[in-house]
């Protein structure tokens, strides 16, 4: 772990745990070693450990029993997708492989036209894109998104037909998501939108808006995203805390 990252470390230690899931190092049902362990490999205290591993938890990426330890856990329901994670994390955890066309991409400043979780953001610049996004060869569903960029200068230059945003986020400029709102109402298909994935017109579509914000509570990006209905549902967990 890198002490003088701007990443916190709990997130390093997420980051690399996950990459060790993914890529089969550790692999479905193998067991943890306990925390102490862990913070001796890692060099972080305690608390560190058990807050990157409580949100591999909430990734589903897994499992603890009482009394007997923290396990990989297997993918979960391919007809299931989670609000609180990425549209390519969320395709990752279900075993599928994502990737996006990109159908319009602009630079800009935000403005009174720009998500209301953004304007205190005004005047800032901003990156505007639009992709349809694929799990495997089926179109799953369509994002717009506004990015502010003052902390990620030149994110244009990337190519999202390609890369996860959040990923570039994360890897290129050290900037990671702590925390993402989303907002479901239904919808009925446009014409266009039907067409783009591969279903009826006034079919019914989840339309989700989503802010994402870092870890000190600026937002970073917000996105519109229409889903087919007919093919997916949606869940979000969320951590229940009495009040003091």
């Amino acid at each position: 772990m890198d002490p003088h990252s701007p990443l916190p470390l709990y997130h390093q230690v997420n980051a690399h745990l996950k990459d060790l899931i993914r890529s089969g190092n550790l692999r479905i049902g193998d067991m943890l070693p306990p925390e102490k362990e862990l913070s001796r490999a890692y060099h972080v205290g305690r608390q560190t450990i058990r807050e990157a591993l409580t949100r591999l938890v909430n990734e589903n990426l897994l499992e603890r029993y009482a009394g007997r330890g923290t396990f990989v856990s297997a993918p979960p329901d391919r007809t299931k997708f989670y609000l609180d994670r990425s549209f390519t994390q969320q395709m990752a955890d279900l075993g599928t492989e994502s990737h996006s066309r990109v159908l319009r991409v602009s630079t800009g400043i935000i403005g009174d036209s720009m998500p209301l979780a953004l304007h205190k953001k005004m005047g800032r610049p901003c990156l505007s894109l639009v992709r349809l996004r694929f799990g495997g060869s089926e179109p799953i569903g369509i994002q717009s998104a506004v990015v502010v960029t003052e902390r990620c200068p030149d994110l244009d230059q990337h190519d999202f037909n390609q890369e996860s945003l959040y990923n570039v986020l994360f890897t290129h400029y050290k900037l990671a998501i702590a925390e993402i709102n989303n907002f479901v109402s239904a919808v009925s298909a446009t014409d266009l939108q039907a067409d783009l994935l591969q279903t009826s017109p006034n079919a019914p579509l989840l339309l989700v808006r989503t802010t994402a914000y870092l870890d000190n509570n600026e937002p970073i990006e917000a996105n519109t995203s229409y889903y087919r209905a007919d093919k997916y549902e949606f869940s979000s967990t969320h951590s229940y805390r009495e009040c003091e």
